[in-house]
């Protein structure tokens, strides 16, 4: 792997920008829930996770599995792509 490509990697990345794409991720998960007229218990209930899971999803106090990644992509019919995008 080249270095730049290796610096962007983000398991190479410095704490803050991991929580800077923690707190990205939390923010596109509210917006595509709120996009999709869906109440935070209504989302768990489609995704089958815990309502306090997505409460802590969108305060970006917990990181989500890849499992979980896909059940909400699903939800929101969208790519797990979109919900990574590093972009605002």
């Amino acid at each position: 792997m080249e270095r730049q490509s290796l610096l962007r990697d983000p398991c190479f990345m410095g704490s803050s920008t991991l929580q800077q794409t923690q707190r990205l991720l939390a923010a596109h998960i509210k917006t595509f829930r709120l996009e999709a007229g869906l109440s935070q218990e209504a989302l768990a209930h489609e995704a089958e996770i815990d309502r306090t899971y997505v409460s802590q999803l969108e305060r970006a106090l917990v990181n989500p599995s890849l499992a979980v990644l896909v059940r909400l992509a699903h939800v929101f019919d969208v790519p797990v792509t979109e919900l990574l995008k590093l972009e605002s």
